[in-house]
């Protein structure tokens, strides 16, 4: 969708869904929705980073309240621990991360 969103700042629809068949081997129908899509959100949507592997070793009581945390709000474990590590990087003045530039 964001590069359907790119294409159509300098091209016609119909030359966006051309574009988009070409470039990534997509049907007309899959090319227009993605059109379509990019239409309804000219600036994209936002592309988290790639994620990588990083072990570490914490206490067992805050193991315990990272997964409490996750299966109360419905995230992963990872997701838990990224919000948390993210927040303590912004108050310390820090780059949070999690969008790619």
């Amino acid at each position: 969708m964001n590069r359907a969103a790119v294409l159509l700042r300098r091209l016609s629809s119909a030359d966006a869904v051309r574009a988009l068949q070409a470039e990534f081997g997509l049907s007309e129908r899959q090319a227009r929705r993605y059109v379509n899509a990019g239409r309804g959100r000219p600036d994209g949507v936002p592309v988290p980073e790639r994620t990588a592997v990083f072990t570490v070793r914490l206490a067992p009581s805050l193991i315990d309240g990272l997964r409490n945390r996750a299966g109360v709000t419905g995230q992963t474990l990872s997701a838990v621990t990224a919000e948390a590590v993210r927040g303590y990087l912004t108050a310390v003045g820090e780059r949070g991360g999690g969008q790619a530039p």
